[in-house]
C-alpha cells in the first residue's frame, strides 16, 4: 500500500509540473492580434468525443495506485525522472516518501517549517554515487559550513545521507566530478577530506589535506606551521597549490545552485 501511495504521489507531482510548463506556453492569440471570425474554428471543426483519444490512455494519479499503474509508471519513467519528481515534492514540503526511521534519525518532521525560515537555502542535483541518478544537495546560500544536506532516491522512497547544521565550522560540499569535500575549521587549523558516496550512502575517503598555522595550546610540541597532502608533509606553497588544483578549481559554479 505504501509503495502504491508513493508512486501515485510522484505521478501527481509530474502532472503538476507538466501543467505549469504548459501554462507558460504562448497563447494561440496574443492581445495584439484579435482573431477574426474566420480564425475561430467552427463547431464542425472541433473533434467530437468519439474522435478524441480515449482517456484510458492517460494514467491518472489514482490509477497509478493500482498494480497495473505501478508497472506502467516504472516502465515509462526513467529512474532519474522518478527521482526528480520525488525531490520536487520534498522541496515543496512533502516528507511522505521518508519512512519513520529516516524522519526520526534526521529530525525531518519539521521540514515544512524549515523551508519557511528567514534563512536562505539553495539546492542542486548531482550524481554522487555513480548510479546515473542524481542526488539532491541542499545548503545555506553560499555557506555549506553553516548547513548542508544530501538526499537520495531509490525504489520509490527518499533517504537522507547527511544533514549537518550543528557546529557551523564544518560541512560538506560537492565538486564537479561528483566527489565531496568534508571541511573542518578550528582556529587556524583546517582539514579537507575528499570522499565519494557509495550506492548505500556510505563514504569512501579518497585523500586528505591538512593545515595547522597556529597552536591552540601554546605549550604544545606539535610542529607549526605544518601542512599535509595525502598524509605526506609538504611545504606551504605545495599545500596551497594542491588545495587550489584539487578543491578550489573543482567547486561547482554559483550558477549550478537554485535558491529555494
Amino acid at each position: 500500500m505504501k509503495r502504491r501511495r508513493t508512486y501515485a504521489s510522484i505521478l501527481t507531482c509530474l502532472f503538476l509540473a507538466a501543467g505549469c510548463a504548459a501554462a507558460q506556453k504562448e497563447p494561440a492569440f496574443s492581445s495584439g492580434n484579435t482573431p477574426s471570425s474566420t480564425d475561430v474554428p467552427s463547431s464542425d471543426d472541433v473533434l467530437s468525443s468519439d474522435d478524441t483519444a480515449s482517456s484510458d490512455d492517460t494514467l491518472s494519479p489514482e490509477d497509478a495506485a493500482s498494480s497495473d499503474g505501478l508497472l506502467l509508471l516504472e516502465e515509462t519513467l526513467s529512474p532519474s525522472e522518478l527521482a526528480m519528481a520525488a525531490y520536487s515534492s520534498f522541496l515543496s514540503g512533502d516528507i511522505s516518501l521518508f519512512d519513520s526511521e529516516q524522519l526520526n534519525t534526521w529530525h525531518l518532521e519539521g521540514w515544512a517549517d524549515f523551508l519557511q525560515s528567514d534563512l536562505t537555502y539553495e539546492y542542486t542535483y548531482l550524481d554522487l554515487d555513480g548510479d546515473g541518478v542524481e542526488e539532491l544537495l541542499i545548503q545555506m546560500e553560499d555557506a555549506p559550513l553553516c548547513y548542508n544536506a544530501v538526499f537520495h532516491y531509490a525504489d520509490g522512497a527518499l533517504f537522507c545521507w547527511n544533514q549537518d547544521m550543528v557546529e557551523m565550522t564544518s560541512g560538506d560540499y560537492p565538486l564537479l566530478d561528483g566527489t565531496m569535500v568534508s571541511q573542518y575549521d578550528y582556529n587556524d587549523t583546517s582539514s579537507y577530506t575528499v570522499f565519494r558516496y557509495l550506492p548505500d550512502g556510505e563514504r569512501e575517503t579518497l585523500f586528505d589535506l591538512y593545515a595547522r598555522e597556529s597552536l591552540v595550546d601554546e605549550d604544545s610540541d606539535l610542529p607549526c606551521p605544518y601542512y599535509e597532502v595525502g598524509g605526506v608533509e609538504v611545504d606551504h606553497s605545495v599545500f596551497e597549490e594542491q588545495l587550489e588544483e584539487l578543491i578550489t578549481k573543482q567547486l561547482l559554479p554559483r550558477s549550478a545552485w537554485t535558491v529555494l
